[in-house]
């Protein structure tokens, strides 16, 4: 994986965008990455046969947006410096864009070859989100990059332990492995973790296991099968038993159809997750 240079960090101006720029300016920190920080205005249109769009208004909220953007930056920095003592502040660059908000974001990101998205999630969402997706989840879904989701009632501190969310598939070594290169600046406890404790996913734990003994022994890591018939839910009590600070899931693009009618763990655990979970997607994908 390349290097974390730059991460974009959509924001709404809301206490949970300011939660999550906390998390961040450390992350930022961390990595010695440039954020971009990106507001997206919803066009306004005048007429009902004709849409044409409200030219002036449209930039006075733009204007009005760049001024809240500083703002915005400035509190987070305050909150951050109040406690945490930089390494080097990071550049910080104000964009303000007009469109729908999972499209623009998911356009800037791949423009502007972005390494990380960084976002803040609500706790409470609509039945029409749970059924088609929130933002957060349209963008999981679209950027070619890893999204780190950060829930409005995460306190932020220290990346200790991060746990990662396997499937058992053929290529998890493999994902395994490019994430924890990702996270190398933190030094974690990685823990990985599998719902299903039947005898074939204790073989495939096993396996695991072994390969990355053999092949990654500095690498600190523990492996674990739990039971249960709810995958978000058991990785949220074992978030809690473990004292998890971020959990890691795998997240492969899906087609229109796939997003629509596939009930998929990645969108459940972006909706209620009360930890940050960062969901990688390989550059290679």
């Amino acid at each position: 994986m390349n290097k974390i240079r730059k991460i974009l960090f959509p924001t709404d101006f809301s206490d949970t965008a300011q939660n999550a720029f906390r998390y961040c300016l450390r992350i930022a920190d961390a990595y010695t990455a440039d954020i971009e920080l990106l507001h997206v205005i919803y066009p306004e249109y005048q007429g009902m046969d004709i849409p044409i769009m409200a030219t002036k208004a449209m930039q006075d909220k733009a204007e009005a947006a760049k001024v809240v953007l500083q703002e915005f930056v400035d509190n987070g920095l305050a909150q951050v410096q109040a406690g945490y003592q930089f390494n080097d502040v990071p550049a910080i660059n104000s964009t303000v864009e007009i469109g729908g908000a999972a499209t623009i974001i998911a356009d800037v990101a791949e423009r502007d070859e972005v390494d990380l998205v960084i976002m803040g999630t609500r706790d409470t969402h609509s039945a029409f989100e749970k059924t088609f997706g929130s933002v957060t989840t349209s963008v999981i879904e679209r950027v070619p990059c890893p999204v780190l989701v950060i829930p409005e009632e995460a306190e932020l501190k220290e990346i200790d332990i991060i746990a990662y969310a396997t499937e058992l598939e053929e290529s998890e070594p493999y994902h395994i492995w490019k994430a924890s290169q990702m996270l190398e600046p933190f030094h974690p406890i990685l823990r990985i973790v599998h719902v299903g404790k039947n005898q074939t996913s204790i073989e495939k734990m096993n396996d695991l296991e072994d390969f990355f003994t053999q092949n990654a022994p500095a690498l600190q890591v523990t492996f674990h099968n739990v039971e249960g018939n709810s995958v978000t839910d058991r990785l949220e009590e074992f978030s809690e038993t473990y004292d998890v600070d971020v959990m890691i899931m795998y997240a492969p693009h899906h087609n229109f159809w796939q997003r629509i009618f596939q009930q998929s763990t990645t969108r459940k655990m972006a909706l209620q997750t009360k930890i940050p979970v960062l969901f990688y997607r390989s550059s290679e994908e």
